[in-house]
């Protein structure tokens, strides 16, 4: 994580003598090119800054106790807004900077007669038209998916994770294991089911959710840090309820935050 904000922070500043040096020539191109690619580096770094935060005082700001899910009342935590914002942000501008890259791409092969160099620029061109496509199905994952703002939500019956345009849901009696992971060096609390049973899940017309129907299916992966939660207290928050069904009603009132706040959910493994 900290490796990844140094490089891309010393890529941004790098970038920096690279535009003054070709606005000294009037290079045109060039210039947005640095100048774009520099807001790349700091747009990243801006995404991994948060990450470096892991454990949290505060309960999470989108918290809702008692919130009405249609199929009665449960514990409702959202997606940071924030954090999805710069993650859409951040593409918008890796797509400009392929663009560019692009352009460049197709300049220096429109001025070379070596056999060599021009392969490379096709090359070239060919993987920035790659990454545009994949740059534009994530906008659109991210932007416009059904739920736009992901949650999930604790109640008496189970737990459902909305992300995108899939619906993931589990009964609490159906969970098989709950322990922490590392995912892209993202905290997160991974629930398995159990051996006869499967996470029903629900997915729009979204080419990304549909190649993953299979690792829904096995895995619901509960990130912490794009919830705003502190991990260990997501990961016994999940492992209480599984193990203690009596007091499971407690995720249709306000009596589960305030067994959060005390800490009363340590259990046995």
């Amino acid at each position: 994580m900290f490796f990844g904000v140094f490089f891309f922070g010393l890529a941004a500043l790098i970038m920096i003598p690279y535009t003054l040096d070709y606005a000294s020539r009037g290079d045109t191109l060039q210039v947005f090119y640095g100048i774009v690619g520099g807001l790349v580096g700091v747009s990243f770094c801006a995404i991994l800054v948060p990450n470096l935060r892991v454990r949290r005082k505060e309960l999470p700001r989108g918290i809702t106790a008692g919130y009405d899910t249609g199929d009665g009342p449960g514990l409702r935590i959202v997606f940071a807004l924030t954090r999805k914002l710069i993650v859409i942000l951040w593409l918008v501008v890796g797509v400009a900077f392929l663009v560019l890259r692009g352009l460049l791409f197709a300049t220096h092969l429109s001025k070379t007669d070596d056999s060599g160099r021009s392969a490379i620029n096709v090359g070239g061109l060919i993987i920035v038209i790659c990454a545009l496509a994949l740059a534009v199905v994530m906008i659109s994952y991210l932007a416009l998916g059904k739920n736009r703002r992901g949650s999930v939500i604790m109640t008496p019956g189970g737990i459902t994770l909305a992300l995108g345009s899939a619906v993931r849901t589990i009964a609490w009696d159906e969970i098989g294991a709950v322990y922490a992971v590392l995912i892209s060096n993202s905290r997160a609390v991974r629930i398995n089911p159990a051996p006869d049973s499967r996470i029903r899940v629900k997915i729009g017309r979204n080419l990304i959710d549909y190649l993953q129907r299979g690792y829904y299916e096995q895995n619901m992966d509960l990130h912490a840090g794009v919830l705003g939660i502190d991990p260990a207290l997501l990961l016994y928050l999940v492992r209480f309820y599984r193990q203690h069904p009596d007091a499971r009603q407690e995720l249709a009132t306000k009596a589960v935050v305030n067994r959060m706040r005390s800490g009363e959910l340590l259990v046995e493994r």
